[in-house]
């Protein structure tokens, strides 16, 4: 039974905007914006701009994606990080961290992103909105103080229109056998009804996948008094992309991070890396091998 959906956003401090005098940003906003506000910001302030981190889905997947690139192709069965949209993109991400205005990933290891905003360190960075409540009750004091953009858009894509932001679902579910069966099963119902998709949006700790409740979700910040514009947050879903996945995931996924953590200690050029992720052992340079996962 579905039971919510997902989805990526630009948190920005709203108080190293105004420090720098650099406008907030808006859902025109590209990768040249993000990265002129990044220094306009480092300049003016000495805080970072951007907040680079390693990761695939709040990371370079969106990128990937936002250049019409892809990373396995549609039927899950061959991977497309060397292909040249893909690649790129991957590049580019990797390549923010050479800007003085972004921390590098032994810093990250040392002070995690939401660390180094809510602190005052640094002005931007991807988080997913499953965050947003707990990072809204752990940082109260911030409340108003930074706010949640659309993800900037690739200025010039190889394909497509250039907005991408990855989305997950999860479902609720139970055994296919067991003497409990019909109460789970009508349980289940329960769950996956409006009234308990929005008891789930109310609470503020996941978007109903119920369609039409989303705005559940959306007021129950505001009813908690957070100062947060999150109804943009829901029309990226028009233009979402579903989270990267296929059966054998479980085997190439931490050797596909890993290399991308080689790439940044320069143990690997950031071709040679790419190059890695699509030959390795889980897939051999024309495709991913499919393993069963128990």
């Amino acid at each position: 039974m579905p039971k919510d959906k997902d989805i990526i956003g630009l948190l920005y401090n709203k108080e190293l905007f105004d420090a720098a005098g650099a406008a907030y940003p808006d859902d025109t906003w590209t990768w040249d914006d993000l990265e002129s506000a990044s220094k306009q910001i480092y300049d003016k302030t000495g805080k970072y701009g951007y907040m680079a981190y390693s990761h695939d889905q709040i990371g370079y997947w969106n990128f990937v994606y936002q250049n019409g690139g892809k990373i396995l192709n549609d039927d899950g069965t061959k991977a497309e990080y060397t292909e040249k949209a893909t690649s790129d993109a991957i590049k580019y991400y990797v390549e923010l961290q050479k800007n003085d205005w972004c921390p590098t990933q032994e810093q990250f290891a040392n002070t995690g992103a939401a660390e180094m905003f809510f602190s005052g360190e640094g002005a931007m960075y991807f988080a997913g909105n499953w965050d947003l409540i707990n990072l809204c009750t752990t940082y109260e004091d911030m409340n108003g103080k930074w706010d949640v953009a659309v993800l900037p858009m690739c200025p010039d894509p190889a394909e497509g229109e250039g907005r991408a932001s990855i989305s997950n679902s999860v479902s609720y579910a139970t055994a296919a056998e067991g003497k409990n069966k019909e109460l789970a099963m009508d349980f289940l119902k329960f769950l996956g009804s409006g009234e308990a998709q929005r008891i789930q949006g109310e609470s503020g700790a996941a978007i109903p996948a119920y369609n039409g409740l989303e705005d559940a979700w959306v007021k129950s910040f505001a009813d908690k008094g957070y100062e947060l514009t999150l109804e943009n947050l829901i029309e990226e879903f028009d233009y979402s992309v579903k989270y990267v996945n296929n059966p054998s995931r479980p085997s190439w996924e931490p050797k596909v991070e890993q290399t991308m953590l080689d790439i940044y200690a320069g143990a690997v050029t950031v071709d040679e890396g790419i190059e890695k992720m699509q030959t390795m052992s889980f897939g051999g340079r024309h495709g991913i091998q499919y393993c069963s996962v128990s």
